[in-house]
């Protein structure tokens, strides 16, 4: 088919659905519609119609219309009609055509209400367009917010997230749900979050950033780290867990150990809150002190003490 007899159907359509068709251009719609392929697409052009209709809650316009290519256009496309038979609609949409005063039209209150969308499409685009953005920006900071930031790596990082175990360098996110590993004697890493708040990971450390909107939460199941915490929002906590504790920090800096059901917390700036998970247990640690979770041992603050091996 060519160009312009495209154009032309298409003109027909628009405005049997807008303006009405007066008998002659009905008839010659319906010699366009004999064509199988025609026949298919004014049936999708009116089913758009339609759904535009249904978002003003109006009436499908002519229906009629709909129901007299529907049969045939369905055969046609599905290879039932028999070789060398056209379709035949002259004579159902001329008599339609007919028995409506020779015209063929939209309801008036359709096609007002439909021009009215169309106006309004544009606006409703624009706006669509802006909420989008907006969605965009929040979803971003909020990720941004969840997320930490390896600064700096010496020797060998692994990252276990969705995407399995890779090595990590530096730069590199560390989203929610994924766990880093320092590898081997000499490895470290620290990460970084939006409010500068820093963790340093000391050598083979497993940590898993668990963070959400509500705190960041960072699971320590192995090795130890120190963290120096940017002061924190009331409704917001920085939360250090281990198996055996919890470290509720408003702003501070401190180190925390663990392994083999024990977990020492060392505080050298600020106070943190300390928690036994297994009895909900709490002990407030201020600087210069630590606290230990661990079996058959007090867990009571004591003053940091320079022997290494001491309790």
């Amino acid at each position: 088919m060519s160009a312009d007899s495209m154009s032309r159907f298409e003109e027909l359509v628009s405005r049997y659905l807008d303006e009405g068709l007066t008998e002659a251009a009905a008839a010659e719609l319906a010699g366009l519609l004999e064509e199988p392929r025609l026949a298919a697409r004014f049936l999708e052009m009116t089913r758009l119609n339609s759904e535009i209709a249904g978002l003003l809650s109006a009436p499908v316009p002519d229906a009629a219309m709909v129901d007299l290519v529907r049969p045939d256009i369905e055969k046609a496309l599905a290879g039932e009609q028999p070789p060398g038979v056209r379709l035949r609609f002259s004579e159902r949409i001329q008599t339609s055509a007919k028995t409506e005063t020779n015209v063929v039209s939209a309801p008036s209150a359709f096609k007002s209400r439909r021009k009215a969308l169309l106006r309004a499409l544009p606006w409703a685009a624009v706006f669509l367009l802006f909420a989008g953005l907006a969605a965009i920006i929040i979803l971003n900071r909020t990720r941004s917010s969840e997320a930490g930031t390896v600064a700096s790596i010496e020797g060998e990082i692994r990252r276990l997230g969705s995407q399995g175990e890779q090595a990590l360098k530096e730069r590199q996110s560390w989203q929610r749900g994924e766990t880093l590993k320092t590898v081997g004697a000499k490895s470290t890493a620290t990460v970084t979050f939006s409010d500068r708040s820093r963790l340093v990971l000391s050598e083979d450390c497993i940590v898993r950033n668990q963070s959400t909107r509500e705190e960041h939460r960072v699971e320590l199941d192995h090795g130890a780290l120190q963290a120096v915490v940017t002061k924190q929002p009331t409704k917001r906590p920085f939360l250090l867990v281990t198996p055996e504790a919890e470290a509720l920090v408003v702003g501070t800096a401190l180190r925390l150990v663990t392994g083999g059901h024990h977990t020492r917390l060392e505080v050298t700036e600020g106070e943190v809150l300390f928690r036994r998970r297994h009895d909900g247990a709490e002990v407030s640690v201020k600087a210069g002190n630590y606290a230990v979770v661990a079996p058959n041992v007090p867990f009571v603050v004591r003053p940091i003490h320079a022997n290494p091996h001491h309790p």
